[in-house]
């Protein structure tokens, strides 16, 4: 144990003493940098950077990515300053702050874009794409992929477009477009076996995970048995620290715990030696998981507390609700119910807090961007006028008659607005006295509907602190409270948007685009509420099909009438999803096999008057879900029609138009 030691001692010596080398370097090069002649240096000092990131020296990388940044900028070295921001991107990508990664790579784009270096800008977009799914933008990440396709086939780059073509794999595999990605994972492996690529186990691994999402289990374990031969004849201590994953969760989904545990222990104890600390703790939780399900809850608790505290440090927000989520799994079983309902709370300030900092991130992101592309534009436009310099004379006569007709517009449009102003004034009037009877019937509504709601989680809460209900009413609690807290979340969005309809402020932006991805994302969504209550969602509409409208207003429209099909559905229903095409239209049903609507409930549903009616489990409503859904539907020139016999289920049935209706 003592030779151990020593051993580990001076591997840290030696790796420390590398990094204080590459420090020293660093510094020597900041010193002899002074005109671009010295490129060379800039281009030196991003490998050794890089290399402080192999180590985990991510503040000393980033401090001197800032000073070679701006020695670049003074020297006007355009492909070093985009370098630099590119190995920046990479430092901030490797601690998870991923916004900040994104911010560097699209500076990096600008300096490539400057010069058009052709293989940086298909790096770029590359990264770009692994970045947004793993901040679950699916579209964003397919773009920027397709994008970095194009360039490495105008460089005739087939290891690369390997690489490319295997991660639009991934993200179909995310999105659970099973053959799509088995399409490109196939695609990529081609390619790299052609170039005798070293990443074959990799994309063998990912097709392996297809096939398992997909219950083709042997499937995947003839691919993992390939990967794990490929992985160790190069070496590869990631690749089969991922292919032992993969054979892990097999074994866990045959129930096999025992050898579940084997492989998850074998992955983690290879993850170590590599540095991609994320997935070694998605390996304890998936121990931890285990642990729960052979009732050893004290090692469950062990591998889960050591995945949260990794987690805080790493500041991943889903790793924290995982564990949250375990957690909560682990003391229900152990019987400690106030404890799983507290980490259940957790788990839900968490959810709410990630949604909002993420909104105030991407806000973020999107102005930055758009600040790049002003710069980028400002550049354009200086050299424009360059070029231009020998038409001066005639751009000043152009000047001079562009102010004499801006003249002339701005006394026609002030003797325009003085007629106007007097028409306005009446206009004013009216809406003011339409928006303060808005503002009465919302107040209204908020005040019954809404106030019931947050009263009634406060008595559940109430109850809960004074210890007034038994363990068995406890247990019942928990999907009363979700379901409550759901249907106001519900209340408010269809209060906003009916608000703004009564105001005319809500307007469509209608465009072509494909209703069935509306319909896999919801079903995703609701699946998890379905199966709970024992309904079974079908999609008979996997085809493309495509419509002219609002692709926000037809999502509420879609995520209301799905809503209200599982409220009316007992145990055993099923609703189903599929389309009938026509000329000019596409008919889109949600049919249901519930309790159904009455005939006069029918007739009240689409008038002025509240239609509000308990669900299957008492499940409260507003009355405006289908009022807005109607307003909706009609300002994409579209209906909405409804067929129902009270006993046997009903049809809703959306009519869209196909392209835009003059």
């Amino acid at each position: 144990m003592k030779h151990r030691y020593n051993y580990l001692t001076l591997i840290l010596l030696f790796f420390s003493n590398i990094s204080l080398c590459q420090q020293k370097q660093l510094d020597s090069l900041i010193l002899v940098t002074n005109s671009v002649s010295d490129s060379l240096h800039i281009n030196l000092a991003a490998d050794l950077i890089y290399e402080l990131g192999l180590n985990e020296q991510f503040e000393e990388g980033l401090k001197y990515c800032d000073s070679f940044i701006r020695i670049s900028k003074n020297i006007k070295y355009d492909k070093g300053v985009g370098q630099l921001h590119n190995e920046k991107a990479s430092i901030y990508n490797q601690t998870d702050e991923l916004y900040e990664s994104l911010k560097c790579f699209d500076q990096a784009a600008l300096y490539y874009g400057r010069i058009n270096y052709t293989r940086g800008l298909a790096m770029i977009q590359n990264n770009k794409a692994v970045i947004e799914q793993r901040l679950g933008n699916p579209e964003k990440s397919i773009t920027h992929l397709l994008e970095a396709n194009i360039y490495y086939e105008k460089l005739k780059d087939s290891v690369s477009l390997s690489t490319t073509i295997n991660n639009i794999g991934n993200v179909y595999g995310d999105l659970n477009e099973f053959e799509a990605a088995k399409k490109y994972y196939y695609q990529s492996l081609q390619l790299k076996k052609k170039t005798n690529s070293k990443t074959i186990g990799s994309t063998l691994n990912n097709l392996a995970i297809v096939y398992t999402k997909e219950k083709k289990l042997d499937s995947a374990l003839v691919l993992l048995n390939q990967s794990l031969r490929i992985n160790k004849e190069e070496n590869d201590s990631k690749g089969i620290s991922e292919t032992y994953s993969a054979l892990g969760k097999i074994s866990f989904i045959k129930k096999e715990y025992h050898q579940s545990k084997k492989y998850y222990e074998s992955a983690l104890f290879l993850g170590g030696k590599i540095t991609y600390k994320e997935r070694l703790t998605r390996t304890k939780l998936s121990l931890g998981e285990i642990a729960i399900k052979t009732n050893k809850y004290q090692e469950a608790d062990t591998y889960i507390s050591a995945a949260r505290k990794e987690a805080e440090n790493l500041n991943s927000t889903p790793l924290l609700l995982h564990s949250y989520d375990l957690s909560s799994v682990l003391d229900s079983a152990r019987g400690n119910y106030v404890s799983a309902y507290k980490w259940q709370k957790e788990y839900k300030n968490l959810f709410n807090e990630h949604t909002l900092k993420e909104t105030s991130q991407k806000i973020d992101l999107v102005k930055k961007r758009l600040e790049n592309e002003k710069r980028q534009q400002a550049v354009l436009d200086k050299q424009k006028i360059a070029e231009q310099g020998v038409k001066e004379e005639l751009f000043k006569q152009k000047i001079y008659t562009y102010v004499a007709i801006a003249a002339f517009a701005v006394a026609f449009i002030f003797i325009i607005g003085i007629v106007k102003s007097r028409l306005q004034r009446a206009k004013y009037i009216k809406e003011l006295n339409e928006s303060n009877q808005v503002k009465n019937k919302l107040f209204s509504i908020v005040s019954h509907d809404l106030k019931n709601e947050i009263h009634g989680l406060d008595n559940t809460l109430n109850l809960l602190r004074d210890d007034v209900i038994s363990e068995n009413e406890f247990k019942e609690i928990i999907p009363l409270l979700s379901n409550s807290a759901h249907q106001t979340s519900l209340l408010l969005t269809n209060l906003l948007n009916w608000s703004k309809s009564q105001m005319n402020e809500l307007k469509a932006n209608p465009k072509t685009f494909d209703f069935s991805e509306i319909i896999k994302g919801k079903f995703v969504f609701f699946a998890s509420k379905a199966s709970k209550k024992g309904i079974r969602l079908i999609n008979n509409m996997k085809e493309t099909t495509i419509v002219y409208a609002d692709k926000d207003m037809s999502t509420i429209v879609t995520q209301n009438l799905i809503a209200n099909a599982i409220k009316f559905c007992n145990s055993g229903d099923t609703i189903t999803i599929y389309k009938k095409e026509e000329e000019d239209s596409t008919k889109i049903y949600i049919e249901d096999t519930g309790i159904g609507i009455s005939k006069e409930n029918i007739v009240k549903l689409f008038s002025d008057e509240n239609l509000t009616t308990k669900g299957t489990n008492n499940e409260t409503g507003t009355g405006l879900g289908l009022k807005i859904c109607t307003e909706l539907i009609t300002l994409n020139r579209g209906t909405l029609d409804v067929e129902s016999s009270q006993g046997e289920g009903s049809t809703f049935c959306i009519a869209l138009p196909k392209t835009q209706v003059s």
